[in-house]
């Protein structure tokens, strides 16, 4: 359906989902405190003291959020900006944005809950995103234009 206008729900996914990548990707989930001799072993071992989503304690629950995002990101650009045509699933793609969010937004709850020692300022944005990523996915899911 190229050349139709995207809805508020696909901007909100196409620009937060973007952002999240971002935030889980590369901002520090946990702050890890090292004294200067701890710091210096984790320096030589290459030891990062900021870890990312995708980075341990919970790495997987972060991996299984860039997944699912990058579903959701490029269903919606594929059918928007290219002529391309995807297989129907068996359910329709609104469906599967609402599923999809809310599943990035349980995901990183799970992650955010199962260690919540030294959070670091991007499991706060994280988490903010993936509650505006669930949104967009039931905006989608709740508009009444043309199916995908």
């Amino acid at each position: 359906m190229t050349g139709r206008k995207l809805s508020q729900g696909e901007w909100i996914v196409l620009v937060v989902g973007l952002l999240l990548l971002v935030d889980l990707l590369l901002l520090p989930w946990h702050a890890v405190d090292l004294t200067r001799t701890q710091q210096a072993v984790a320096d030589a071992v290459g030891f990062d003291p900021t870890p990312s989503a995708v980075q341990p304690p919970g790495r997987g629950y972060g991996i299984a959020a860039v997944i699912f995002l990058i579903v959701m990101i490029v269903q919606i650009a594929i059918a928007r900006f290219t002529s391309l045509r995807l297989p129907e699933p068996p359910v329709p793609w609104s469906q599967i944005h609402l599923i999809a969010g809310i599943f990035v937004l349980v995901v990183l709850v799970i992650k955010l809950i199962r260690d919540t020692s030294g959070l670091g300022y991007g499991a706060y944005s994280g988490i903010l995103g993936g509650l505006l990523v669930a949104y967009g996915g039931y905006l989608i899911a709740s508009d009444p234009g043309e199916p995908d």
